[in-house]
């Protein structure tokens, strides 16, 4: 899976709970593809144009939101939740 990454300055980022944020070896498409899964709508920060796949998370925000449960799930999913994942990318080639 690839996704396009794009320059967005985020100027308050919430801390995320430390249970709620995904964890484990897996590429920045996983974090994504979980975020996704949970619900929420991700935004890529990164100031590369490459795949996911070249990609690793160094954070995770928004994830503090009164619309959280304590295991990181949306309680109203009628409710847009948008967290922010942080990226470092490789270039491709």
């Amino acid at each position: 899976m690839t996704f396009a990454c794009t320059a967005i300055g985020v100027g308050l980022a919430l801390a995320a709970p430390a249970n709620a944020a995904p964890a484990g070896t897996g590429s920045a498409a996983d974090t994504v593809r979980d975020l996704q899964s949970r619900g929420y709508h991700v935004q890529i920060n990164s100031n590369a144009n490459t795949g996911l796949s070249n990609c690793r998370v160094t954070g995770v925000h928004g994830l503090a939101d009164s619309n959280i449960d304590e295991d990181g799930y949306r309680i109203d999913p009628s409710r847009h939740t948008t967290v922010y994942v942080n990226v470092a990318c490789q270039p491709d080639g």
